[in-house]
């Protein structure tokens, strides 16, 4: 097999053809499950391949690099804003003029996480161990919170909604869509608008004029005077309040003798008050015989025609301008992330396999030597934080997507922490260990919440199951196969070659 590889390490180009292949045919199996299974299973499918996307640089900069990062949850989310921004605010793409896609707003997004990869590769080089920990453990707490500083533009804490297109349709805001329905009203708009000027008329100013004529101001008689306001006379003095003899004292009510007194005893008789048989019985009320046998009207049947209906009363879907009736959002969500992860994980696995990646390890190994060696150990670590960055950006694009919204809620530093365990759960040094991770991210809460709600466990312990179940899962790889179960696995292969 090793023999075979070299072969095709040799041959110009094979390397790209045989990762071209492989992208391919995953492309190909997760299209057609996308295809088969229901809207939940293409959910969670989306949901995988977005976190997929994301670790894959995680590998690089992790496993390759040797770095630490608890940040890659806020390069997420500087791609996910600029997704948004980009789609709710552009038409036309800069320059070129054409007209605005998402696929510009992922390229654009690709670009706002090289950039801010440069920005914080450049700082993160000059650390090591716990303070480079520190400066990416401050930026995923740092960068959601900056919505907050600017809520016109970011959405404060509740962030901007998307309403995700259909596949011919473009983003649009959900407030533009109701602002649609309701006369397109803008409540920003002001009085510098163009849009203003252009509805009235030319002679405005002149038909103003001529309406507003002397009575129409206010004169004298229309303000207040001194007898329009209150005097002394008109408050209340100590002789309108009630007094002690104005109450009701014990003298005025009735002793036991007055009202015995009082009654005429001749006056209420023995008919006046009600008997047993004032009362309803048993006999009085319908019983089910009695009930089946009333007659009940005939039930007059629906005439179409006189309410001008025909046919099926049920609603055409597909009658309405844009909207396919045999569209699945889920399905396409899971197609537009599975393709992102395919053609993320072929970029990753060139890099991986070509130069940069040994150059990668050979900084990761020993700085020294490969400095010696002619290898800049701070320009390594710069590149490894833009790819991983990159990566990270178009994950948090296809995020906002799956979630149509964008919001320091979504980017919270648990993300990080969970890409973290991701990777180190499936393996830091593979990329196959990163989709392993993903689906594990997945699979493990849904599983754990179904088990807790089959054995009736209480609210509190059902929601802390399942950071209790990562938190276990992490220590016992940790302690069994420090590699993830990739390495663990490659680890129990050679022990058995070697036997």
């Amino acid at each position: 097999m090793s023999k075979i590889r070299g072969l095709t390490d040799r041959a110009p180009g094979s390397r790209l053809v045989t990762h071209a292949v492989i992208a391919l045919v995953i492309f190909g199996i997760l299209t057609w499950f996308n295809q088969v299974v229901d809207p939940l299973m293409s959910y969670y499918l989306a949901t995988a391949a977005m976190y997929a996307t994301a670790m894959f640089g995680m590998t690089i900069l992790v496993g390759l690099s040797g770095q630490v990062s608890l940040g890659n949850g806020a390069l997420m989310a500087v791609g996910g804003y600029i997704f948004a921004l980009t789609s709710l605010n552009w038409q036309t793409v800069p320059i070129l003029g054409t007209p605005w896609n998402a696929v510009w707003s992922m390229v654009f997004a690709a670009l706002g996480g090289v950039v801010f990869g440069l920005l914080v590769g450049g700082i993160a080089a000059r650390l090591r161990g716990p303070y480079l920990a520190g400066l990416t453990l401050g930026i995923a707490v740092g960068v959601p919170a900056i919505a907050n500083r600017f809520p016109g533009l970011l959405g404060g804490e509740n962030g901007l909604m998307l309403q995700v297109p259909y596949p011919a349709g473009g983003y649009a805001s959900l407030e533009s869509e109701i602002g649609d329905t309701e006369g397109d009203f803008d409540s920003d708009a002001g009085f510098e608008d163009e849009g203003l000027y252009e509805e009235l008329p030319d002679d405005f100013t002149d038909q103003q004029g001529e309406e507003f004529v002397q009575d129409d101001f206010l004169t004298e008689d229309d303000f207040l005077t001194e007898d329009d306001f209150l005097t002394e006379d008109d408050f209340l003095t100590e002789d309108d309040f009630l007094t002690e003899d104005d109450f009701l004292t014990e003298d005025d009510f009735a002793t036991d003798e007055g009202f015995e007194a009082d009654v005429d005893s001749g006056a209420i008789s023995d008919d006046d008050l009600l008997t047993e048989d004032d009362f309803l019985t048993e006999d009085d009320f319908a019983t089910e015989e009695g009930f089946a046998t009333d007659e009940v009207a005939p039930e007059e049947e629906f005439d179409e025609e006189a309410f001008g209906v025909e046919g099926d009363l049920g609603a055409d879907v597909s009658a309405l301008d844009g909207v396919d009736s045999g569209f699945v959002i889920e399905q396409w969500q899971a197609s537009v992330a599975v393709a992102v992860a395919c053609i993320v994980g072929f970029v990753a696995l060139n890099l991986v396999r070509g130069r940069q990646g040994r150059v990668w390890q050979a900084v990761r190994d020993d700085p020294i030597a490969a400095a010696v060696s002619g290898i800049s150990p701070s320009g390594s670590k710069v590149s490894a934080f833009v790819v991983s960055s990159l990566f990270a950006a178009l994950a948090g694009a296809v995020f906002a997507q799956i979630l149509s919204y964008v919001g320091p809620g979504a980017f919270t530093l648990g993300l990080s922490l969970s890409l973290l365990v991701g990777i180190v759960l499936g393996g830091r040094n593979s990329l196959i260990g990163a989709m392993i991770g993903a689906v594990i991210l997945v699979w493990l809460p849904e599983f754990v919440l179904s088990l807790a709600s089959d054995r009736g466990w209480e609210d509190q312990i059902t929601n802390n199951a399942p950071n209790f179940v990562y938190g276990l899962a992490v220590v016992l790889v940790v302690l069994a196969a420090p590699g993830g179960l990739v390495g663990g696995v490659q680890s129990l292969l050679k022990r058995i070659g070697a036997r």
